[in-house]
């Protein structure tokens, strides 16, 4: 029996070796599906510059695993997208070496001209997270689709605040979608799935790896019109993501940090490097002019004015942000005796507006 183009694309997916480089030559080199499916494993060999590559490949072909896997995703509730599908998402479909497969939980299709991608360290500090959910909300509420990874750190923060405001997002995962990662974003994803999407090229079954998480860095970028850099260290795959972005013809946006916290390192040289810096969502819709309307404001909402504290308190909770401040800063700029600041900072604690973390250092609550 012969099968169709989108069979054949999901049993090429399911042989390891073709990693999206080579996937992109075989593409280059034979005029169909069926021709890549048929040939031998020394035309592989050839093209590849392995005869040991060439035959893993040749040997990885299989019609009984398609079957498997469609019957699989079937049982699952799981969708298979295919690169010659309609609702194949029409932005990724133009980038270098897009995936030939989508295994999509939830719903497609994704508005290629409404989405944007929020990315960031695992790491994210209080501040990162607080800025990413921010965005993610404020994104959402203008009816953009927010892109991420649902990794823990700034990608948990940027879907849940989407979510929040009853806004769409999608998840980009490592691993197949039978295998979310991380566990304990299981409930995010499952309340994301309802009105947005979880997308993955890996077979069902794949457990997340070193290599995954790079590899899917390309989807998450050819997703979007742009991607925002909230936190990342000078290693960090969300700069991967920033890379890529930049070879796909995309914006590239990051928030600037302290200087001296690792976890900005990285987005403060993507600032020196040429990325646009952004601290409200304006400074990311302007780039983008048919996203909003021309008299409808896109600045910040207001913040509330905060609570009703004495002055000594209102004095003391001024100095204490989103990034820890030890106590003896706040003693010296307040100009505080120690026991007057650490019977304010109590009553501050007792009201639950700041907490106390490690090294005598005390951080707002957001």
């Amino acid at each position: 029996m012969a099968r169709s183009d989108r069979e054949l694309l999901v049993g090429l997916n399911l042989i390891p070796q073709l990693t999206p480089k080579r996937t992109k030559q075989l593409f280059a080199r034979f005029d169909t599906f069926q021709a890549i499916w048929n040939a031998s494993g020394s035309a592989f060999g050839s093209l590849f510059g392995s005869a040991v590559v060439g035959e893993a490949i040749a040997a990885g072909r299989s019609e009984t695993a398609i079957d498997e896997e469609l019957a699989r995703a079937e049982e699952l509730g799981i969708r298979i997208v295919t690169l010659v599908d309609e609702e194949y998402p029409a932005l990724l479909r133009e980038i270098d070496d897009p995936p030939m497969v989508l295994y999509v939980r939830g719903a497609l299709p994704i508005d290629p001209a409404r989405s944007l991608a929020i990315v960031g360290t695992r790491r994210g500090t209080r501040y990162g997270k607080m800025v990413a959910g921010r965005f993610g909300s404020r994104l959402a509420m203008k009816g953009i689709t927010v892109i991420s990874g649902l990794a823990a750190g700034i990608d948990t923060a940027a879907h849940q605040g989407a979510l929040d405001v009853g806004g769409r997002t999608v998840a980009v995962l490592g691993c197949g979608l039978d295998y979310p990662y991380p566990k304990r974003n299981q409930p995010l994803l499952a309340q994301l799935v309802e009105d947005g999407a979880a997308l993955s090229e890996y077979p069902l079954g794949t457990r997340p790896a070193k290599w995954t998480f790079p590899q899917r860095n390309r989807i998450l970028a050819g997703l979007s019109r742009g991607v925002i850099v909230v936190q990342a260290p000078e290693r960090s795959g969300s700069l991967i993501t920033a890379r890529l972005a930049l070879e796909q013809g995309r914006e590239v946006f990051a928030v600037p940090g302290n200087i001296t916290t690792i976890t900005s390192a990285g987005t403060n040289r993507l600032i020196k490097q040429g990325a646009k810096l952004v601290e409200t969502i304006e400074d990311i819709l302007i780039e983008f002019p048919d996203l909003w309307n021309e008299h409808e404001s896109t600045a910040e909402p207001s913040e509330e004015e905060g609570p009703e504290l004495g002055e000594r308190e209102r004095q003391v909770y001024d100095l204490i942000g989103l990034e820890p401040v030890h106590v003896d800063d706040i003693i010296a700029r307040a100009d505080l005796s120690p026991t007057e600041a650490s019977h304010v900072l109590l009553l501050l604690q007792l009201e639950d507006l700041i907490d106390e973390v490690e090294g005598g250092r005390f951080i707002r609550k957001p």
